[in-house]
């Protein structure tokens, strides 16, 4: 994907404008706080990216959380249009927030702005109607700060699509996330990490592993 920097400015100062205008305040990083209500809070049977939601594996809308782990190029189309999406995000179950790209190897400064704005995203699904789980998304260890405008205890989602599996117990990044957040359940989209669902097990936070589309399509009979 390549979205100039004038780009995310601009979808970051429209959101939040839309979201002052529906009376949601910011804290002082400009994150936008949401109420615990507006959070899902019973599991989900399925996930499934937003292009997947029609799939034949997808029985139940009202049981299935849709998300936004796919490319980056796929999420951006979904940032463009989010109000226009409205009314499909609202026969689902919930959505889990943006999943932009962040990694540790960005600059700080563009690692918040990313996180900025798939959290902003998420408020405009939220203040909608559209239950949401939040996405635990970062990219350096520094901003986890930015999950502070958290409401502890509600559902959090994460995924392991593209990531190697946790190597040490001693890699403390996904469990600081945990303490940091608190979540009340954890839903893991992709491949199972033993790790990090023995550090969720520690932290006290019940998970729940959900398979990746691609493996979904596979396990679906030929007609």
């Amino acid at each position: 994907m390549n979205r100039s920097i004038a780009a995310f400015e601009g979808l970051i100062d429209r959101y939040a404008d839309y979201l002052s205008g529906k009376g949601i305040q910011f804290n002082p990083q400009g994150f936008p706080m949401l109420q615990p209500q507006m959070y899902l809070d019973e599991w989900p049977e399925l996930m499934v990216p937003y292009r997947d939601r029609k799939a034949r594996f997808v029985h139940d809308p009202s049981h299935t959380v849709l998300c936004l782990f796919t490319s980056d190029a796929r999420i951006y189309q979904r940032l463009e249009r989010v109000l226009d999406d409205i009314p499909e995000y609202s026969r689902y179950m919930g959505a889990v927030g943006s999943d932009l790209t962040v990694t540790s190897d960005m600059d700080s400064e563009w690692q918040r702005a990313i996180m900025l704005l798939n959290q902003l995203h998420m408020a405009v699904l939220a203040v909608n109607g559209v239950k949401i789980v939040q996405n635990l998304r970062c990219g350096s260890p520094d901003t986890i700060a930015c999950l502070g405008c958290v409401p502890p205890g509600v559902m959090c989602a994460t995924s392991t699509l593209g990531c190697a599996n946790t190597e040490s117990e001693l890699d403390l990044f996904f469990a600081e996330k945990l303490f940091t957040v608190r979540p009340s359940k954890l839903l893991l989209y992709g491949k199972r990490d033993p790790i990090m669902e023995h550090q969720a097990d520690v932290a006290g936070v019940p998970c729940r592993v959900y398979p990746d589309a691609h493996t979904l399509y596979k396990r679906q009979p030929r007609v």
